[in-house]
């Protein structure tokens, strides 16, 4: 298993209902990715919420992962399909190439 150790700030995103509309968007958090590990067919964040440690599995065909731009600036977006958890980061050259097999 491939691994990729960080410290970078980002927000992950956790939408709680399935039918859902910007207002409903419920458990912003900022968090730091510690950690990257890759698996077969995916990989997983891992990342230290204010009060808690957070692990997010995304599978390769399954996960949306951009570049977007906001007033702010770039950042990575990183985004299961079903479009109810993502993670924003800022666009590490490291993170870019750690997962650009899944960015394909």
């Amino acid at each position: 298993m491939e691994e990729l150790k960080l410290n970078v700030k980002g927000v992950a995103v956790d939408v709680l209902t399935e039918e859902w509309m910007e207002e409903d968007v419920l458990n912003k958090s900022p968090i730091i990715l510690e950690k990257i590990t890759k698996r077969k067919g995916g990989f997983t964040l891992h990342m230290q919420a204010p009060t808690e440690k957070i692990e997010w599995y995304f599978s390769k065909g399954l996960t949306e992962i951009s570049i977007k731009n906001d007033k702010k600036g770039k950042y990575l977006h990183i985004e299961h399909e079903d479009g109810l958890y993502w993670v924003d980061l800022p666009p590490h050259p490291q993170i870019l190439d750690f997962l650009k097999e899944f960015m394909e």
